[in-house]
């Protein structure tokens, strides 16, 4: 694809996204929680992007201190720290799955349920792992579902 029809198209998309909130931010009750634009061509990669529930509000410094230590706040900050399988970033496996766990005394993940399995065993795997190392901030008996997805990002 030439620089010319890159930009036709970055600027397209650009558009889209502009108008796109502003629609969003005047439907009345309406909250997104993600939008998901997948462009795949050979080896270009799948582009994601995340919104806030408050119509594009976004949370300010003083709010997001006051989210440490609940269920959302402690499913992003695992989710931010697991890294992916070196072994399946060699052979670019990509899975989406989800679990449910228990939170243990000293704030350890237990009774460990698989809700959407992964496509490969090394992510499940993977996963077990780096929850048992972990240490929740959440009250013991809490019980919390953590999605994941494993994807490959490059810059090709």
């Amino acid at each position: 694809m030439d620089s010319k029809y890159s930009y036709i198209l970055s600027l397209f998309i650009h558009c889209v996204l502009y108008f796109g909130y502003f629609l969003i931010g005047m439907a009345p009750n309406t909250s997104f929680e993600q939008i998901r634009l997948e462009l795949s061509k050979g080896q270009i990669p799948n582009v994601y992007f995340s919104l806030p529930k408050n119509s594009g509000e976004g949370l300010d410094s003083s709010t997001s201190s006051g989210l440490a230590g609940t269920p959302e706040a402690e499913i992003e900050r695992f989710k931010n720290e697991i890294h992916y399988p070196a072994g399946a970033l060699e052979q670019r496996l990509e899975s989406d799955c989800s679990w449910e766990l228990e939170i243990g005394a000293n704030g350890q993940g237990r009774n460990i349920r698989t809700i959407k399995p992964c496509r490969y065993q090394v992510f499940e795997t993977h996963f077990k792992k780096a929850v048992s190392s972990w240490k929740f901030q959440l009250p013991e008996g809490k019980v919390i579902i953590i999605p994941i997805s494993f994807r490959v990002e490059s810059d090709d």
